[in-house]
């Protein structure tokens, strides 16, 4: 399997804290170390294995549009030379063929694209909607976590980039058409004698030689001989004899008008597109549970811990000392059951005398503490300097309603950055909460 990039972790990593029970490991040194994680969980497929294949999917699915679109150029170029019995070939019917709904979709585009820029981007549109449903159904078949499936459309998709997406995929696939339909009239054209000719009864004369020479005017940089005023004058339908040298100049325009004003013009906006694509989610701000993540991890990278040796005192002393600084924990809930939730530093030094000193920092082991309901006053002790997610309140939902007599001891600095989101947390779950007495 080739790994994910950094970014598309942690998008995958956020949306499963988010939406399901799954929880990077706290006792991880740093976030990669923690999003690796990903790889191993769970043990059939693994979540990042998972992601990796629906990416891949993707990809082909991206691929047989293109593939499609190659097809379908190659047959329609036949019907539009066909010539029955007289070798005529109308060259103004057939661009318009070949080009005409080409043009009109990339006006289509254009006035989209510039109404678009007034809104707020975050539509799907036809394709995308197909594509993105193409996908989930084959990840359905592939035995893909709905969760893993929603989190790569989330990441893959993200509404500010939908319509460069979009775009992309269109223009590609309109330069697949139009290459093939121009290699098809390349092979025609080898294969075949046609005479290039050109009728009207509501248009001049004038107006076709205009109308060829504006044509003719981007081709010419490229030094082909290309129709000049004879040859056009001389390709009347009811003209009837045509020369080679003007068959092969009309050849060369049609082929270089299918080139120049088709195929090169879509492939440099499929490649903008996917730039500007690219570019945008590049451009796009972590989302909060994002946040949370990285700055759980890039706190214990930046932050050093300084242990030091308390002042000579006994233990009744410190603990008396506790109690009246804080005004919250007394010497006996010291001495009562305690548990470390996601804890990765050392065992706080005022917890010697503890009953019981419990770890919950994998899901196996909230899952027993949950199992394990007890109406005795336990005491929770959480890090202030982390900030407390979605999971984290679904646990402490749980663990509200098995132990009755739970306390939220927040531990850290009084200055430290989410003591008010945990003191918010443990009233909107109406637990008991309490600050930890300072301990170096």
């Amino acid at each position: 399997m080739t790994s994910l990039m950094p970014r598309a972790k942690l998008a995958l990593a956020a949306w499963l804290e988010t939406h399901t029970d799954f929880r990077l490991p706290t006792d991880a040194k740093d976030l990669p170390s923690a999003l690796n994680a990903l790889n191993n969980y769970p043990a059939a497929i693994s979540y990042s294995e998972q992601f990796w294949r629906l990416k891949r999917y993707f990809i082909r699915t991206l691929m047989a549009v293109f593939v499609v679109s190659f097809i379908l150029g190659f047959l329609a170029v036949p019907s539009a030379f066909a010539t029955h019995q007289s070798s005529q070939i109308n060259i103004f019917w057939l661009l318009l063929v070949l080009l005409g709904f080409h043009g009109l979709n990339l006006l289509i585009w254009s006035i989209t694209v510039l109404s678009s820029r007034k809104k707020t981007m975050g539509h799907k549109g036809a394709l995308l909607s197909v594509l993105l449903f193409l996908n989930r159904k084959i990840g359905q078949f592939t035995q893909v976590d709905p969760h893993v499936s929603q989190a790569f459309l989330h990441w893959q998709c993200p509404p500010r980039a939908n319509v460069w997406l979009v775009s992309g995929v269109s223009h590609g696939a309109w330069a697949s058409y139009l290459f093939a339909g121009w290699l098809m009239t390349l092979l025609l054209l080898l294969t075949n004698q046609v005479d290039f000719v050109w009728e009207t009864t509501l248009l001049s004369d004038q107006a076709f030689l205009s109308l060829t020479q504006s044509l003719s005017s981007i081709p010419q940089w490229f030094g082909l001989a290309l129709p000049n005023h004879l040859d056009i004058l001389a390709s009347r339908v009811d003209l009837v004899s045509q020369t080679a040298s003007t068959r092969q100049h009309w050849a060369n325009f049609l082929l270089a008008s299918i080139m120049l004003y088709g195929v090169l013009p879509r492939l440099l906006l499929a490649g903008l597109c996917w730039g500007l694509y690219q570019w945008q989610r590049a451009r796009l701000p972590l989302s909060s549970t994002e946040e949370i993540i990285q700055n759980r991890y890039q706190h214990k990278e930046t932050q050093i811990k300084h242990i030091v040796d308390a002042p000579m005192s006994s233990p009744s002393n410190s603990a008396t000392t506790v109690t009246d600084d804080q005004g919250a924990l007394s010497p006996a809930a010291l001495s009562g059951h305690w548990a470390l939730f996601e804890w990765s530093d050392a065992t706080p030094e005022l917890l010697a005398q503890a009953a019981s000193i419990t770890l919950l920092n994998s899901r196996d082991q909230q899952a027993q503490f949950l199992t394990s309901a007890d109406a005795a006053p336990v005491y929770v002790v959480v890090n202030g300097a982390q900030s407390p997610d979605r999971g984290t309140r679904r646990f402490f939902t749980e663990a509200s309603k098995s132990y009755p007599s739970l306390t939220l001891v927040i531990a850290g600095e009084k200055t430290a950055p989410f003591t008010d989101d945990w003191r918010h947390l443990a009233a909107d779950l109406q637990l008991s909460s309490t600050p930890l007495a300072h301990w170096e």
